[in-house]
C-alpha cells in the first residue's frame, strides 16, 4: 500500500519530508501523516507524487488489473494452422490447416475459462 511505500520512495530520490512537501505546496506534517498512514493523498497530491517520486499510482494503491491481452489463444490459433497446413502437405488436404486452427481457438477458449 501506499504508506509502505512513500516513505521508501521518498528516500530513495534523496527528498527529506520538508523538500518533498515544498514540490507538492503542502505542510511536511502532511507528508508525515501520508507516510504514517494517518491520512492519504488527495487525487491532485497523489498524481504529482506518482510524477516527482515514479511509481505507479496502481500499483501503490494495491490494485491489480488484470492482463486480459493473453497471447496464448493467437499461438494456439497459429499452431494449430501450422500443424494442419503441415498435414494437409502430407495428406494433400488443406482444409486440414483451418480445421486445427479452430481447434486451437476453441482450446483457447476453453483454458480461458479454466483459468477464472
Amino acid at each position: 500500500m501506499l504508506k509502505d511505500n512513500l516513505k521508501t520512495l521518498r528516500k530513495n530520490k534523496g527528498l527529506s519530508q520538508e523538500e518533498l512537501s515544498v514540490k507538492l505546496n503542502v505542510v511536511r506534517q502532511t507528508i508525515s501523516k501520508w507516510e504514517s498512514g494517518e491520512t492519504i493523498p488527495d487525487i491532485d497530491s497523489l498524481k504529482k507524487l506518482a510524477v516527482l517520486l515514479e511509481f505507479s499510482i496502481d500499483n501503490a494503491l494495491g490494485i491489480e488489473i488484470e492482463n486480459d491481452n493473453d497471447d496464448k489463444i493467437e499461438w494456439l490459433i497459429i499452431g494449430g494452422f501450422i500443424i494442419g497446413n503441415t498435414l494437409g502437405i502430407v495428406f494433400d488436404n488443406f482444409m486440414l490447416g483451418y480445421v486445427f486452427a479452430m481447434i486451437g481457438l476453441g482450446l483457447g477458449f476453453v483454458l480461458k475459462v479454466f483459468k477464472k
